[in-house]
């Protein structure tokens, strides 16, 4: 069995649709399972009506104030997992902006890996704000100089064989936990820990795939006009080929249209 899990913490199933009703275009016959929390009235029952599998409203009592849902969802993911005996490939995402153009789990080998994708380099670790930041808040000024020029891996989306994922969203946690400060601003601190990770060596079985040339593409930090289409509005990759998922979509709008 496929599955793919993503977490929807606030926000209404029209914010939801462009997710589920493009994963499901693509031909995908797998499990999708959607965790809510404070989400508007009826959430659950408008994205069952669209076909997601499961949409089940998650209790953070107890996950500390300081966790925002990207921290708290590595433990709930792997709860949701260790519940499905039966999967045998994984998806974690993000949902918000995330949009299929082909079935994710063609897109990679179906082999014993846990698969990233880099963002566009651009703009490598040490030149983001963002990925920067969050490495010295968990793991101090030294950890950044060794892994500043690295590509940022983006910690939105992540695949594999259940028994890596499973790994990977235990070692994750691990890491998370205790944070050492607590702030809002570093709510997306979970980034920082997957780049640490992944650049260290530290991930069993990952495979790292470049941008563009990965079958997922992340356009947080792509230069205008660094993404191409094809004459069917699809974003493809550097070889011409349609790439599986895009993430980051509102950041393209003019291209973005026909993921809509």
């Amino acid at each position: 069995m496929d599955l793919v899990l993503g977490m929807c913490g606030g926000y209404g199933a029209e914010v939801v649709r462009p997710f589920v009703r493009s994963l499901r275009v693509t031909g995908f016959a797998g499990e999708l399972a959607l965790l809510l929390h404070r989400n508007p009235e009826g959430t659950a029952a408008a994205l069952r009506a669209e076909g997601v599998t499961t949409a089940l409203e998650v209790d953070l009592a107890g996950v500390p104030e300081s966790f925002s849902y990207n921290i708290a969802r590595y433990a709930l993911f792997a709860a949701e997992l260790a519940r499905r005996p039966g999967a045998e490939r994984v998806i974690v995402s993000d949902v918000r902006d995330v949009a299929f153009q082909r079935d994710p789990f063609r897109a990679c080998a179906a082999d014993d890996s846990l698969h990233l994708f880099e963002e566009h380099p651009s703009k490598p670790i040490g030149a983001c704000i963002w990925t920067s930041s969050w490495v010295r808040y968990r793991y101090g000024d030294a950890a950044l100089p060794s892994i500043a020029d690295r590509p940022v891996v983006c910690s939105g989306f992540a695949m594999g064989s259940a028994g890596r994922m499973r790994d990977y969203l235990e070692l994750v946690t691990r890491e998370l936990t205790p944070p050492l400060r607590s702030t809002n601003y570093m709510a997306g601190y979970d980034q920082g820990v997957v780049n640490v990770l992944a650049h260290g060596g530290r991930i069993p079985g990952l495979v790292l795939h470049p941008w563009p040339r990965a079958a997922v593409l992340h356009l947080g930090n792509a230069p205008r006009g660094s993404v191409r289409s094809n004459s069917a509005g699809e974003m493809v990759n550097d070889q011409g080929q349609v790439v599986a998922v895009v993430h980051q979509r509102d950041r393209h709008e003019g291209q973005a249209q026909t993921l809509r």
